[in-house]
């Protein structure tokens, strides 16, 4: 993980522990196309489990989160430049399972 990303993911955690009503959080790992497709598994899933085992090392219940990697699938953009594959390489963070909010 880069120390720049330490920013984002420490409001991810806040985010997480200021609402328990979030009972799983999935974390995705994706990567450009560049090397073969299962490098990029590997590669994908290690990242996204870097950012698990942050979250968790910030106080977050492992039981809150899962992760996985889809390596070159899902990418977000055509790979036509540097900026493109950039864009590709990252993590996203998908809410699975809300609770229904408490009665005011």
């Amino acid at each position: 993980i880069r120390p720049s990303s330490y920013s984002i993911l420490n409001q991810v955690a806040l985010m997480m522990k200021a609402n328990p009503d979030i009972k799983k959080l999935r974390i995705e790992g994706h990567t450009d196309s560049r090397g073969s497709r299962e490098m990029n598994i590997v590669l994908s899933k290690a990242r996204a489990n870097s950012v698990r085992l942050y979250l968790i090392n910030q106080g977050i219940d492992p039981r809150r989160l899962e992760s996985e990697g889809y390596g070159p699938d899902r990418p977000l953009v055509e790979e036509v430049d540097d900026a493109a594959l950039q864009k590709n390489r990252r993590v996203e963070f998908i809410i699975k399972d809300e609770g229904a909010a408490a009665p005011p």
